[in-house]
């Protein structure tokens, strides 16, 4: 139940904010410039969560930058290629209209007003590029940003240990190599991609005077006795601390991936290897429920077939990855029974929704991880694959054998299925097609490409040695929680607003449904409903707490 009010506040605000991501900070920037008084909470002791983790990359029709370039797009596109995608599973289609007629807007706000600026990569397309309605210069790119001019705050922002100072474009996501100018950025502590989106946005924070707590959990939302939210019960080194709301809360906290019992309540496939950093609890979530929140795309989440060096940790665990080398030709895919279940070359939200495929008549999942990628020499020799750089020794948590009889006997799986599925595949291949599941077929196996092909996504799996790596059930992040309506604010059950709450990002319902529309999938509406989140409640009328 949410905490009953206090005889006397601890602390009076405004507005607060829990997280530091990007719907966080874009929440907290529109509430100041609204005129309220704004506090951030950050549970943990790092700022920018999840998105400073990451690449950093909205993706939003009819920006700015991608109009200065010269790439046109228009309402009826980006609503004609969002609508295909999401084909109708969205729960509420109303809000597909309100983020493209609002991203934009959200992006000329933080151009005009804070040092946040986009570059456009034009050639990185949509990942369905070929569908109606598909622009590249939808994806932006943070340009570096310069980590000094937010003082110690600098060392506070996480970082991808994975992702090199490099801009999308030049290569940061795919693990690129000027090594010239890694360690020139790296020696003047210049960021990219998510480090640089949020260092440039807290300086928008610190500009404003926006007072930040890390190691500050939420834990309760106190509501009055009409069912308003009129403030947050935090905790600060063990200690709760009542901080009262004049205007409301923005839950901006995150999903629920690393929570085993949300996980399992919730989703279709257990998430055994969330690729988020920890701390996504689900804390919003649960804060939400209690206050009346109505729930939407619960079952849903940015599915991720994860990999793993097991001697590449990160914050005190072996780090979930997001792998390589399932695109190219000369791999496979297959699963416990060692068949192919799945073309290996679809979108990283897409693939992993044949995971969870039940089998009525063996009353199996055929399909559960970890499943295996199967490859070659030639493979190995032509692309990185998780930590592994073509040329290297091959690390000795890696199976291999020189048959492909011996690997299935290393990996567990029916060897006379292995051998026959790797010979179909070959003689195929070597045909330059793939009737079972049209390897060469789809856009984005080869989106920056041009779009797949025989050439670029078929060859046989001959050359020995033969290797195996596991893939498992991973995910970016969830995407179902309390229902928001065109503002941001929070839905109760009869379908009416909670006064004084609002939700954004991976803390609210995902309003694209199962569809992860390309590069920014994800923060793109983040940001955008915290823009929202963060005017309305700045605007709304101050309560008597």
């Amino acid at each position: 139940m949410p905490a009953k009010k206090p005889v006397q506040w601890d602390h009076e605000v405004d507005v607060v904010v829990m997280g530091s991501g990007g719907a966080a900070l874009v929440a907290a920037i529109m509430a100041a410039d609204q005129g309220a008084k704004v506090l951030i909470l950050e549970k943990a002791h790092q700022l920018g969560g999840t998105t400073a983790f990451s690449g950093g990359i909205p993706w939003i029709p009819l920006n700015r930058y991608m109009q200065e370039k010269g790439a046109g797009d228009t309402r009826e596109d980006a609503l004609t290629y969002i609508r295909r995608i999401t084909g109708g599973k969205e729960p509420n289609p109303k809000l597909l209209e309100v983020y493209v007629d609002n991203g934009y807007k959200m992006i000329d706000y933080l151009h005009e007003h804070t040092p946040l600026k986009f570059a456009v990569p034009m050639s990185y397309p949509s990942y369905y590029g070929n569908l109606p309605g598909a622009k590249s210069g939808r994806s932006l790119d943070p340009m570096p940003y310069d980590m000094n001019e937010i003082g110690e705050w600098g060392e506070k922002i996480r970082q991808n240990p994975i992702f090199p100072p490099l801009t999308l474009e030049e290569g940061g996501a795919i693990g690129g190599v000027d090594f010239a100018k890694i360690a020139e950025r790296m020696e003047n502590n210049i960021v990219t991609m998510g480090r640089a989106l949020i260092a440039s946005m807290f300086k928008g924070v610190l500009d404003r005077g926006i007072e930040t707590w890390l190691g500050t959990p939420g834990k309760e939302l106190v509501l009055s006795d009409e069912g308003e939210v009129i403030g947050v019960v935090a905790e600060q080194k063990g200690k709760k601390v009542y901080i009262g709301t004049r205007k409301g809360v923005v839950l901006a906290s995150g999903g629920f991936e690393w929570n085993k019992e949300l996980v399992k309540t919730f989703l279709k496939g257990e998430i055994t290897h969330p690729l988020s950093p920890a701390g996504n609890d689900g804390d919003g979530l649960i804060m939400a429920m209690e206050a009346g929140a109505a729930l939407g795309n619960m079952s849903e989440a940015w599915w991720y077939p994860a990999m793993q060096d097991p001697t590449f940790e990160y914050e005190d665990r072996v780090m979930n990855q997001l792998g390589g080398g399932r695109f190219g030709p000369n791999s496979i895919i297959v699963n416990k029974h060692g068949k192919r279940f799945v073309h290996e070359g679809v979108t990283y939200n897409d693939l992993p929704k044949s995971f969870y495929e039940f089998d009525p008549v063996a009353l199996e999942w055929p399909n559960e991880p970890p499943v295996w990628m199967i490859f070659d020499q030639q493979l190995k020799d032509s692309t990185m694959i998780i930590t592994m750089m073509p040329g290297e020794d091959t690390p000795d948590w890696v199976d291999r054998a020189d048959s492909i009889r011996d690997l299935a006997a290393k990996i567990g799986v029916d060897a006379d299925n292995l051998e026959a599925t790797v010979q179909r595949f070959n003689e195929n291949a070597k045909k330059g097609v793939d009737p079972d599941f049209h390897r060469g077929t789809t856009f984005f196996e080869n989106f920056t490409g041009g779009g797949g092909s025989p050439e670029a996504n078929l060859g046989p799996i001959e050359k020995a040695p033969f290797y195996a790596l596991p893939i498992y059930f991973g995910s970016l992040g969830t995407s179902g929680g309390p229902k928001i309506d065109e503002n941001g604010q929070v839905i109760n059950l009869r379908g009416k607003p909670i006064p004084g709450l609002y939700a954004a990002g991976n803390a609210a319902m995902g309003v694209m449904g199962q569809a992860y529309l390309s590069a920014g999938g994800t923060i793109g509406p983040a940001m955008t409903f915290g823009y929202l989140a963060g005017i309305a409640v700045g605007k709304s009328e101050s309560k008597t707490i």
